[in-house]
């Protein structure tokens, strides 16, 4: 018989919260303990429980492991609706949610336990419809839902943001919009040392994967995980604190546009080196305008020319020359039987123009445009003009820090699974939408290699001096080796 270990299981299967989640690395046996979780009450008839996974595929494995527990405590399994049955009356059904809209299969239904196994791999919405789902007539059944997941995928960013897995461990927190309590619980491969036994270098096949796989699935780290887009991403080298821009730098407004979707607007200065700093975000998001903790990529359904207007706002652009102002191209694309509720004029450009807002098409190469994302995140060295020695690097992309929005949502994103050179666009892209138009507009291109004039002095002297390496190298004279380089 199947008994938790203790420690991180042991939690995980007594905590009382509303919400509990067991994350963090691989190994941990987190499934195991949620088959377990969901028979806690198998011995009440009216009792009714429910274990998700996305896709059917990735149910199966729940299926084989509720086939190693579940009829030695007399369940019995009906594949055709994928339900357990036990003695008491008591019913364990099995279910998935590919499509959002998936999600409206179980309406209607009641549930006194909920359990989804790699949460990661859920939306937001997905997961807090269900707890409509959720009630209970019996005081001794208290409906409750529970989680397991490893770090990344698509629900990584709102996971991370609901359950605060660096500063919340073991940690009760009440939600002060509906007073529910939940939980994080760290899960390492400690915590399982049957796996130890049964597969003694399953740590060492762990410690041999790749540097971000080997964190996310190793230690739990929920910084790196399989799948993250921007790896060279970090704000202790891309982020700033805030400080006064120069009038003299270039500066640029980007904007990608979203109604039910959030937009996003982006100032940005340019430096005598060619370096960008984004200096000002307004990202219309719930989460970020009203502290809505679910507002994630959630817009806030604001016209077009209360937009422009909000941009003209003189403590956003108090005294600035904008260079440009770049906008996402579908501002241009004229809808209007879809935009009645939206916008005053044929296209969104229209409305912005009539209220003084000017932009010029980005392009909207993605592939390219994600090439120079990636080209602004890496560091160049600073060399010293006159002495040639390398005094450090640098990025050619800077952030304040307080672009909130910004520090959200672009160390989050992950690779779109039909096309790993793109970014997943069913997730929260808008700010890094906005960057990559800024990007195009500002590209980097490969430094043009001087050429010195064959025959002068200067010249002469470097090929002597590679001659000299050349000889060296090969044991040959400095004569025949300056014969035969260039």
């Amino acid at each position: 018989m199947w008994a938790p270990h203790k420690g991180a299981q042991e939690a995980f299967l007594s905590r009382k919260e509303f919400e509990i989640l067991y994350g963090g690395a691989a190994g941990g046996g987190k499934s195991d303990c949620l088959v377990a979780a969901a028979t806690r009450h198998v011995d009440k008839p009216t009792y009714h429980a429910l274990i998700i996974r996305r896709t059917f595929p990735q149910l199966q494995e729940i299926i084989d492991r509720c086939f190693r527990l579940y009829p030695l405590i007399g369940g019995s399994f009906r594949a055709t609706d994928k339900r357990w049955s036990f003695p008491s009356g008591a019913v364990i059904d099995l279910g998935h949610m590919q499509h959002e809209n998936d999600k409206y299969n179980y309406q209607g239904k009641e549930f006194h336990f909920i359990g989804f196994d790699e949460l990661t791999q859920f939306t937001l919405t997905q997961y807090t419809y269900l707890f409509s789902r959720l009630r209970t007539t019996d005081p001794l059944i208290p409906p409750q839902v529970l989680s397991t997941t490893n770090p990344g995928g698509i629900g990584h960013i709102w996971v991370k943001e609901r359950f605060q897995p660096e500063r919340r461990e073991f940690e009760t927190y009440n939600d002060p919009k509906t007073g529910l309590s939940r939980v994080f619980i760290p899960g390492k491969i400690e915590d399982n040392p049957t796996l130890f036994e049964n597969d003694p270098l399953y740590m060492a096949r762990l410690e041999a994967l790749p540097e971000i796989e080997m964190k996310r699935l190793r230690h739990g780290i929920w910084d790196a995980f399989e799948g993250q887009v921007f790896t060279e991403l970090s704000q202790l080298l891309h982020g700033c604190e805030p400080f006064d821009i120069p009038p003299e730098w270039q500066r640029y407004c980007v904007f990608d546009w979203g109604y039910a979707s959030p937009f996003s607007v982006g100032w940005y200065a340019v430096d005598y080196d060619g370096v960008v700093y984004r200096y000002r975000e307004w990202y219309g998001c719930k989460y970020e305008v009203q502290g809505n903790n679910e507002g994630a990529d959630q817009g806030l359904r604001m016209q077009a020319w209360e937009v422009a207007e909000g941009i003209k706002k003189i403590e956003r652009e108090a005294g600035e020359t904008i260079k440009r102002r770049i906008a996402d191209p579908s501002i241009w694309h004229p809808r209007p039987e879809t935009r009645r509720k939206e916008a005053q004029g044929l296209t969104i450009e229209e409305d912005f123009s009539r209220n003084g807002i000017y932009f010029t098409k980005a392009d909207n190469d993605r592939l390219h445009g994600k090439l120079q994302v990636h080209r602004r995140l890496q560091m160049t060295t600073v060399v010293d003009h006159e002495t040639g020695e390398i005094t450090g690097e640098e990025p050619q992309l800077q952030v304040f820090n307080t672009c909130k929005g910004f520090w959200r949502t672009m160390p989050q994103l992950v690779e779109s699974e039909k096309n790993h050179d793109d970014v997943d666009t069913t997730q929260e892209d808008h700010i890094y939408d906005e960057l990559r138009y800024l990007c195009m507009a500002r590209p980097i291109t490969p430094k043009k290699v001087e050429q010195m004039p064959q025959g002068t002095f200067r010249a002469e002297r470097e090929k002597l001096i590679r001659a000299k390496r050349y000889a060296k190298r090969h044991g040959t004279s400095v004569d025949s080796a300056y014969r035969k380089i260039r």
